[in-house]
């Protein structure tokens, strides 16, 4: 039994490293275009967040898991990390995927949907919503305020998205509404072919936690 437990566990890890190889993923995720995102999102997170003792993170959408991975290396020694997704296969394999790899401070996975009511309110000090994930909710509004709601009062999200799918306009018109503040706002257009920015949202120091919609 425990014999086609590993065989099976080693299957399922096989499909994931050769899917990211496939020729339909594989061209992007090997693309100048995806490595600078990628390199840039790295590099923001680590100027423009402070680390603290304690401190508590959650990203929402795992996708590949290397956001999440590079996160926990981030973290480690200082804080946690708490990943969402959706998909249950994804978060199976990434859960699995960092036990294997003795990942040093592995995430703790909910395999559940923003929009749950049952995710602790207030509860995190930064909250990381990047790339396509606000899009694939369908709700640009409401996936933002269910990641607002998960913040503590002085907590911020860290938000990053591509130009085209996500003019600033329109985080600028959310943020007016919900009287929240746009903080270290930077474009990046060095590729055409992805244009993107990276920002921190932040409540007004007044203002009460935003319910959970």
């Amino acid at each position: 039994m425990r014999r086609r437990f590993l065989l099976e566990t080693d299957r399922k890890l096989l499909d994931y490293y050769l899917a990211l190889k496939s020729p339909e993923a594989a061209e992007w995720n090997l693309s100048p275009e995806c490595l600078y995102a990628e390199c840039m999102t790295r590099d923001y997170v680590r100027r423009y967040v402070a680390l603290k003792d304690g401190i508590r993170v959650c990203n929402v959408g795992i996708g590949t898991g290397d956001w999440d991975d590079y996160l926990g290396y981030w973290l480690n020694g200082t804080g946690t990390l708490t990943s969402i997704d959706l998909d249950p296969e994804i978060c199976s394999i990434f859960s699995m995927r960092q036990h294997l790899e003795g990942h040093p401070n592995r995430s703790m996975v909910k395999n559940q949907s923003i929009f749950d009511v049952d995710l602790p309110s207030a509860y995190f000090d930064l909250v990381t919503l990047i790339g396509s994930t606000v899009n694939e909710t369908g709700d640009f509004d409401r996936c933002i305020d269910a990641c607002m709601s998960l913040l503590k009062r002085e907590g911020c999200l860290l938000f990053m998205a591509h130009l085209s799918r996500n003019p600033v306009k329109e985080l600028v018109d959310y943020a007016k509404d919900r009287d929240l503040r746009i903080e270290q706002l930077e474009q990046y257009d060095t590729f055409s072919k992805y244009p993107f920015y990276i920002c921190k949202l932040k409540r007004n120091s007044l203002q009460n936690e935003i319910s959970k919609p």
